[in-house]
This record gives C-alpha cells, sequence and structure tokens, in this order.
C-alpha cells in the first residue's frame, strides 16, 4: 500500500512540471529525422515506415492512449524493440512537441 501511495505522489509531483516545459516542434522533428527516420515515418505526409513494426508518427500522433506523459516515459525507457535509445528530457519534449504538431 505503502508503494503505491509513493508512486502517486511521485507521478502527482511530476506532471506540474511537464506541464509547464513545452518543446519545440522544430527541433524534434530534426531529432527525429536523425534518430528515428531509419525505423519510423516521421513526415506528416508519410505513413510507410521502413520498419513495419515501427509505427509511423502519424499514426502515434493519433492515439488517444498515447499522452505526453506515456510518451515521456517511453522515451526514457529503453526497448528491446528500438536500438538502445533513451531521449533525453529536452530531446522527448522536443519530440512530444512535433509529434502533437501531426494531431489532426
Amino acid at each position: 500500500m505503502r508503494l503505491v501511495g509513493l508512486a502517486a505522489f511521485i507521478a502527482s509531483s511530476a506532471l506540474p512540471a511537464l506541464a509547464q516545459e513545452v518543446g519545440d516542434p522544430r527541433k524534434g522533428f530534426d531529432y527525429a529525422e536523425r534518430n528515428c527516420a531509419e525505423c519510423h515515418a516521421v513526415e506528416a505526409a508519410n505513413t510507410d515506415s521502413t520498419n513495419p513494426e515501427a509505427p509511423p508518427f502519424q499514426l502515434v500522433a493519433r492515439d488517444p492512449e498515447l499522452s505526453d506523459l506515456a510518451l515521456t516515459v517511453f522515451f526514457q525507457s529503453p526497448h528491446s524493440e528500438m536500438p538502445d535509445l533513451v531521449v533525453e528530457a529536452a530531446d522527448a519534449r522536443d519530440l512530444i512537441a512535433y509529434i502533437r504538431s501531426l494531431e489532426p
């Protein structure tokens, strides 16, 4: 029970900081082109990723379950499907801002 309370406290204390810091979509696009485009379709008009396992950013932007917090956590966690890529906080904010710019 204590662990649940601690997790809730940590999550709630981090939310205001995340909400206050907005990234730069242009920098996010540049980051995506350098680090993500090898597998993902990162451009707004492109929905065909070179790797069929890698969702196009356009689809990521439209997924209602992928909140800014969920994307932040995803970018901070290594994943076996992706290269050992952990996105630094400032880059993650920029990348999320770019992804949000793709929303309809």
